[in-house]
């Protein structure tokens, strides 16, 4: 294991995905998953802003946080939500964009753009979600009696990205209706996603599911739980689907070619996953000898206090200094 994973405390700290109008899709998750906005950040000399939502549950202290939670915007929610340990989704708005009637994102999931997969929510009953959300309004990709895999949906956000919706297990304790579950990639190569994930972002298997019949696998990985004995087993699903914060899925198609699209070049949708670390150039530094390639380091560029390191497939993974601000 990479010495960086064990003393830089790598955690999986959001997911970023671009937006055309902020109004729009921040109530979106506000409304239907139960999200919370914790903070919003504008950046007017480079034309963008960024609005970093989170999961709470209901009760106990995380009610307790929610309640003196800083207003968004303000230093005090700059500051806290940049030094913590929680997983965020960051949705990202280049200014002006929303006033453009062709104005459309890459949702990841159309050949030969695919890539990025889905983010998803864990609740009690999917079948109750997906009425209310159905009398709503909100588009479907697949209702839950549809395709193969029956009993889990794909809704779709406002800019078409595919949200899965699944049933927690049963021993879930968790008081909110909805927690953040999951972020999908596709991957090509099973072995050196999770060797760097593993090895080097000090993310955990927490199980692994094959199913040879519709030729692709599974991975599940987590900065926020530790690996169960048997990742193969169906103990080790259960537990996955009764955890608070939420894992990496990595998918692989057996017997493909498919490259895939990172989302950052042309058409643009996902960005990237991030991970808070102890000292961002020293962490750099460990993995640029171990291999690991770079598209920014902490010395390029005018923010010094973040790095974007290439996964194996070339996805961008940020790397952000704890409790910096920006």
């Amino acid at each position: 294991m990479a010495e960086a994973s064990s003393t830089q405390h790598f955690y999986w700290h959001h997911t970023k995905l671009r937006i055309k109008d902020p109004k729009v899709s921040v109530p979106f998750y506000e409304r239907h998953f139960g999200m919370r906005l914790v903070d919003e950040q504008h950046f007017a000399e480079h034309a963008f802003s960024v609005y970093l939502l989170a999961s709470f549950e209901d009760s106990g202290s995380d009610a307790e946080l929610v309640a003196s939670l800083p207003k968004p915007g303000t230093e005090e929610a700059h500051k806290l939500v940049w030094s913590s340990d929680r997983f965020h989704l960051m949705l990202t708005h280049n200014h002006g964009v929303e006033k453009q009637d062709d104005y459309k994102l890459c949702n990841g999931n159309v050949a030969p753009h695919r890539g990025f997969g889905h983010i998803a929510f864990n609740t009690a009953d999917v079948y109750a979600v997906c009425d209310e959300l159905l009398a709503a309004g909100v588009r479907f990709q697949k209702k839950p009696d549809e395709g193969n895999m029956k009993g889990l949906a794909f809704a779709l956000d406002p800019d078409g990205y595919w949200v899965e919706i699944v049933k927690r297990a049963a021993s879930c304790k968790l008081s909110s209706r909805f927690n953040i579950s999951q972020t999908m990639l596709r991957v090509s190569n099973a072995e050196a996603s999770l060797a760097f994930y593993r090895d080097h972002m000090h993310m955990n298997v927490i199980c692994e599911k094959h199913f040879p019949q519709w030729e692709f696998s599974l991975y599940f990985l987590s900065s926020h739980d530790p690996s169960p004995a048997d990742s193969k087993s169906e103990e080790a699903f259960e537990y996955m689907k009764s955890l608070k914060e939420p894992v990496l899925e990595l998918t692989v198609n057996y017997n493909s070619d498919e490259v895939y699209h990172n989302g950052n070049s042309e058409p643009f949708g996902f960005g990237h996953v991030a991970f808070l670390v102890d000292d961002v150039e020293a962490a750099s530094q460990t993995l640029e000898k171990a291999g690991v390639s770079f598209k920014k380091k902490p010395s390029e560029g005018k923010m010094h206090n973040i790095a974007f390191a290439l996964d194996p497939e070339g996805y961008h993974v940020e790397l952000v200094q704890r409790g910096t601000t920006f």
